[in-house]
């Protein structure tokens, strides 16, 4: 393969560094905590997520393929991102709807691979073990594109996804059969697919008239995904299903209040660094986490709420440094970001 723009870089690499045969991985319990730590409420997707990757690595013969669904901001990529990092390979996310058939204006589907090597540094070797995270691939199912060629970008990735060796520039192959390769997707209106399958399979007297739609994708098959545009023979490589589920409220105060990754952590500690205590109303998590669950974000709405309450409060740290101590925030401060006082 000749990749766009690493020509150079790849002929400086003289040498191929091997991984060690005595590196070991983390055992599968401390990958699970150590995730856990980070994304929240989604305990059951995130074993079965881990469980699959480690398959794939330790069980040769067996090919894990995932697929990941679940709605916008139910921490679908990011549970990837803290896998591949707590296993510390190298990884990348890619956007599906960048990606074109071959020949046609965009990114080919061999620039993952491009991408994928300057994660690791161009190293060939931890490269070819690496993680490629392929979202939004429900956007390029057949009946969102109106055409064959988003079915066509699904075909040629099963050249990837089946393993095989793409030459070098300087000579040396890249065998992609030992990738860890993770598709992701919303998959928006794949449940009226189950309702359709729900309504079928009932019969008799009891029919009911109508079917309550699902906050949750539950139970969807590889069936489902051909009728909702993907080809069979990209189905048919997929060995995993994982659904991530719906966040509930509690789960939106559970991330502000423990997840490593909470941004009102972040805020607080980065304040705290320049001397100033935060103090809030202890029903002020369940207020953020009510505004977020207005929208269809998810869990990435609490970041744009998280970032409107801080917004005044830094503008004045920032320009007068060094004057305060204290900032306490005041319960209407999600609706008002100047409820709050500096002292």
């Amino acid at each position: 393969m000749t990749t766009k723009g690493t020509q150079k870089k790849v002929q400086k690499v003289s040498e191929v560094k091997k991984l060690k045969k005595g590196d070991s991985l983390p055992t599968i319990k401390a990958i699970e905590n150590n995730v856990l730590k980070c994304i929240i409420g989604q305990d059951e997707a995130v074993r079965r997520i881990i469980t699959a990757i480690y398959r794939s690595i330790y069980l040769k013969s067996i090919k894990s393929n995932i697929l990941v669904i679940g709605r916008s901001g139910t921490g679908k990529t990011e549970t990837l991102k803290q896998i591949a990092r707590n296993l510390k390979i190298p990884y990348t996310v890619e956007d599906a709807t960048k990606y074109t058939k071959e020949g046609y204006y965009g990114n080919d589907v061999t620039d993952m691979i491009e991408n994928l090597l300057f994660a690791a540094n161009f190293d060939l070797e931890k490269a070819s073990h690496g993680m490629i995270i392929i979202d939004k691939i429900d956007k390029k199912a057949g009946h969102n594109q109106g055409d064959v060629v988003g079915v066509a970008v699904l075909n040629s990735l099963l050249k990837i996804i089946e393993g095989c060796e793409f030459g070098m520039i300087d000579g040396s192959t890249f065998d992609t059969s030992n990738l860890i390769i993770v598709f992701c997707g919303a998959f928006s209106g794949i449940e009226r697919i189950k309702r359709r399958e729900t309504k079928a399979k009932v019969i008799g007297f009891n029919t009911p008239t109508h079917i309550e739609p699902s906050t949750e994708i539950l139970g969807c098959t590889k069936s489902d995904l051909v009728q909702y545009g993907l080809p069979e023979e990209f189905v048919g490589r997929i060995d995993t299903i994982v659904e991530m589920k719906a966040l509930s409220k509690d789960d939106l105060i559970k991330i502000l209040s423990s997840s490593k990754l909470s941004i009102f952590k972040k805020y607080q500690n980065e304040l705290k660094k320049l001397g100033i205590t935060i103090t809030y109303p202890r029903k002020l998590f369940e207020r953020i986490a009510e505004k977020a669950m207005k929208t269809s974000l998810g869990a990435r709405e609490l970041s744009n709420v998280v970032n409107y309450i801080f917004e005044e409060i830094l503008y004045n740290v920032l320009s007068h440094p060094g004057e305060y101590q204290k900032c306490k925030l005041d319960i209407g401060i999600v609706d008002d970001n100047m409820m709050y006082k500096l002292s």
